[in-house]
């Protein structure tokens, strides 16, 4: 009998506690055919845009490239603790749909471990910067935030050398406070003999329809600093986003100014979508020109499911230094397929 009891017990105790945690599946896969051609004539460190430069290349995108998104797969979970508070953790990979190659780190996606309640989050670990946060606000509505969008490959500088994600990083987010919010990120450098730590923050107000946010990131590892300010607003019929971003960099790669702004239109089971994205770089002496970029875009998505939609996109990118020399001269061209689960 008592052996009975305990069996019961044990067993009354497992199925409480698997009724106060979750875990889910979920990823995403996109691929899509297209063909690229940048006729710029500046030297790149690229050697692939150096050999091909002046030719149609026709190929496949794995999403991140040439498509929506990138390819993923992960596992997220909570458990309630009691009190109102809750363990959270999410563990993302991120790979290549046209090969099976996975991007490094191996989840390079997120890696985080959190704890939630009444006075916010605390998470550990790797994931999106708050002031990524804040830029990807500022691009949700040009051209789905996508491969497609204005200012992505070189038209904004500091989209290529900011740094999304943190590693050994601790964040705070705080509760909704009537609209408001802030959160803040600080990352460990964990070097010896060198002080290369990271931190960001970003401040903003949130509605049903209207969204703006501050953000700011500061990398002493690269002794440039990143601000933003974008907001989104959604008209009902079609919805709008925008951003200013500034980079302060070394006298040697300069101060770069940036403006972008989207606008997406939905039509039933279609999202149509364009954008523009426009970006200049000063010197920190004398304020002298050195380069400017832009880029147009074009896309539209249609449903097939909830979970299902077909694509295809557009986007004109050209970059010019500061002798007017065009480094990029870019078209993209592709139509593709992306499924959530």
């Amino acid at each position: 009998m008592k052996k009975t009891l305990l069996a019961l017990a044990a067993a009354l105790v497992a199925s409480g506690a698997f009724a106060q945690s979750n875990v889910t599946l979920y990823g995403r896969v996109d691929l899509s055919v297209g063909s690229v051609k940048d006729d710029g004539t500046g030297a790149t460190s690229n050697d692939l845009v150096n050999k091909t430069r002046g030719k149609t290349v026709t190929r496949m995108f794995h999403g991140g490239d040439g498509g929506l998104t990138t390819s993923r797969w992960g596992l997220r979970g909570t458990e309630d603790l009691g009190g109102g508070l809750k363990a959270g953790f999410q563990l993302e990979n991120r790979f290549n749909a046209d090969t099976g190659a996975s991007q490094d780190p191996y989840f390079r996606g997120e890696s985080s471990l959190s704890l939630m309640g009444g006075f916010g989050e605390v998470k550990l670990g790797r994931s999106t910067t708050v002031y990524d946060d804040v830029r990807t606000l500022g691009q949700s509505r040009d051209v789905f935030n996508s491969a497609f969008t204005a200012s992505a490959n070189g038209v904004f500088k500091s989209g290529g050398d900011y740094a999304s994600r943190f590693d050994n990083k601790i964040s705070y987010y705080s509760p909704n406070m009537g609209g408001f919010y802030a959160a803040i990120d600080y990352a460990f450098d964990e070097k010896a003999g060198v002080s290369e730590d990271k931190h960001a923050l970003k401040f903003g107000y949130k509605d049903k329809a209207f969204e703006v946010a501050l953000g700011h990131q500061n990398e002493k590892d690269k002794k440039d600093k990143y601000t933003v300010l974008a907001a989104m607003y959604d008209f009902g019929s079609f919805s709008m986003s925008g951003s200013i971003n500034r980079r302060s960099g070394t006298a040697a790669n300069g101060d770069d100014e940036e403006y972008a702004l989207g606008v997406t239109v939905p039509m039933g089971a279609f999202a149509f979508s364009g954008g523009y994205a426009y970006s200049k770089t000063k010197h920190s002496t004398g304020g002298a020109k050195d380069g400017k970029a832009n880029g147009f875009a074009l896309g539209m998505t249609y449903s097939l499911s909830k979970r299902t939609r077909v694509y295809a996109g557009w986007r004109d990118v050209e970059v010019k230094n500061a002798s007017g020399v065009k480094t990029k001269d870019e078209r993209l061209y592709a139509v593709g397929v992306r499924h959530d689960f």
